[in-house]
């Protein structure tokens, strides 16, 4: 997937432009890839998760922005860390994750220093988010043809196919990061705009 962005590599994050108004999950504007399969749920409310788009390949790391989204009626409350698992062709692949409250001294993604991950009451059509944070120029790299999306607190699973226009889900290093849910769509607690972080 990110091989679309090794060109990427030494641009600023500043450079790196995303429209100031964005979308919403459901809609099927570039940036948001959409899966039919759910089975996340709040009781009996489902869950949607969302790939938003990504950092692109910067000096061989790379970030993946995910929304989760409650579609239904009532109240759902989330928190701490999602498990993320790769796939190919139905089978899991082995890799290691790491969950980190923060990235580059938690003062960009994540959690900033001084805060708790935060306990989210996701309202009905409220977004919570998070990161994935990857290597793209190590060895021991594989490619998914999809992600599978689960969160400790509830049951069920969210199949995500790999984002229209890219290759696959490619991780190098044999593994990659995980940053806590955090509530609002930007994948960081406090929320920071998104426009100079992640392109489309």
């Amino acid at each position: 997937m990110h091989q679309a962005f090794s060109k990427c590599v030494g641009v600023s994050l500043a450079s790196i432009v995303v429209a100031s108004s964005l979308i919403l999950i459901g809609s099927g504007s570039s940036g948001a890839s959409m899966t039919s399969q759910s089975t996340l749920r709040c009781g009996s409310d489902q869950l949607s998760v969302v790939w938003r788009g990504t950092t692109g390949g910067l000096a061989g790391t790379f970030g993946d922005l995910f929304w989760i989204r409650n579609n239904g009626a009532s109240p759902c409350v989330i928190s701490g860390f999602p498990s993320v698992a790769v796939y190919l062709k139905g089978k899991r692949i082995n890799m290691k994750t790491k969950n980190l409250e923060g990235r580059n001294g938690n003062d960009l993604m994540g959690v900033a220093p001084g805060r708790q991950i935060p306990s989210i009451r996701l309202l009905s059509g409220g977004v919570a988010s998070f990161w994935v944070f990857g290597n793209d120029v190590m060895s021991n790299c594989i490619n998914g043809d999809e992600l599978k999306v689960s969160l400790k607190s509830l049951t069920g699973s969210v199949p995500i196919p790999v984002p229209k226009n890219f290759q696959a889900w490619s991780y190098c290093g044999g593994g990659f990061e995980v940053n806590p849910l955090v509530p609002g769509m930007s994948g960081s607690d406090p929320s920071r705009p998104l426009k100079s972080e992640i392109m489309q």
